[in-house]
């Protein structure tokens, strides 16, 4: 055979091959790739994640391998957490992740890459009626805001603080029904597009299924970004956020 096997959809191990190593050699990805199921001891910059927010709300790993992000019980109340400022898309990044919201007429989120890893007293984005409020500077994801007209999920950007087209998914969320978030940044050797997918039921992204829309142009290709999960409160009462797993993809940085 070659000296090159191409899988342009799955590589399944089935039979014995799934009950035993399946793999003999020194695997050598060229992508940095960073996957978390939250079945860590705490979420902090010891284990991987920023933390921080407005009053005193937290996040947690809770089971059976959630990470919470808990608002205190005042309007405006939130809370984010953040990777580190690893990310770039001149090198093509990647992440996927699956929440829930538990009370969608009470709590915003924001889930995207950012310029930061958190704002002062608000979240990167907001969409209060019909107007994108952006904090970040650059900023590739998802919103969704229960102050907003027509309260769905919404695929926002932002580059050197000039907001791109809001794309609405069409989806309006329910409490604590799981949805799946994939942004892509494809980078053009001069700019950098985001292509945004979005599945309502929780399954895995499927590409050929689950596209919603794409912003050309969408971040500064050299500017660090983090991977940025956010909840701020839209009422006078605790709520929480649930991420069931955070897998992030990015082409290896050569110097």
């Amino acid at each position: 055979m070659g000296q090159q096997v191409k899988v342009f959809r799955d590589l399944e191990f089935l039979g014995n091959a799934s009950h035993t190593a399946n793999i003999n050699g020194n695997p050598n990805t060229a992508k940095l790739v960073f996957v978390d199921h939250f079945t860590g001891i705490a979420v902090d910059t010891t284990n991987e994640w920023n933390s921080a927010g407005q009053a005193s709300g937290a996040a947690s790993i809770t089971a059976p391998h959630h990470l919470t992000i808990t608002t205190e019980a005042n309007d405006d109340d939130e809370w984010a957490v953040a990777t580190g400022l690893h990310y770039y898309g001149q090198y093509n990044a990647i992440f996927e992740a699956k929440l829930r919201n538990d009370d969608v007429s009470g709590l915003q989120f924001n889930i995207g890459f950012s310029d930061a890893t958190s704002e002062t007293g608000k979240l990167a984005m907001a969409y209060a009626t019909t107007t994108l409020d952006s904090q970040a500077s650059d900023y590739a994801g998802f919103v969704f805001d229960p102050t907003a007209t027509t309260k769905d999920v919404y695929a926002v950007s932002v580059k050197s603080n000039a907001d791109g087209t809001v794309i609405d998914t069409g989806h309006a969320e329910a409490d604590a029904s799981w949805a799946t978030y994939r942004v892509e940044l494809r980078d053009n050797g001069t700019t950098t597009d985001a292509i945004f997918y979005f599945n309502s039921t929780g399954k895995p992204i499927d590409p050929t299924e689950d596209l919603v829309g794409i912003e050309a142009d969408a971040v500064l290709r050299t500017t660090a970004l983090c991977v940025y999960i956010g909840a701020m409160n839209a009422e006078a009462a605790a709520n929480t956020l649930d991420v069931d797993y955070v897998k992030i993809w990015q082409d290896e940085i050569t110097n």
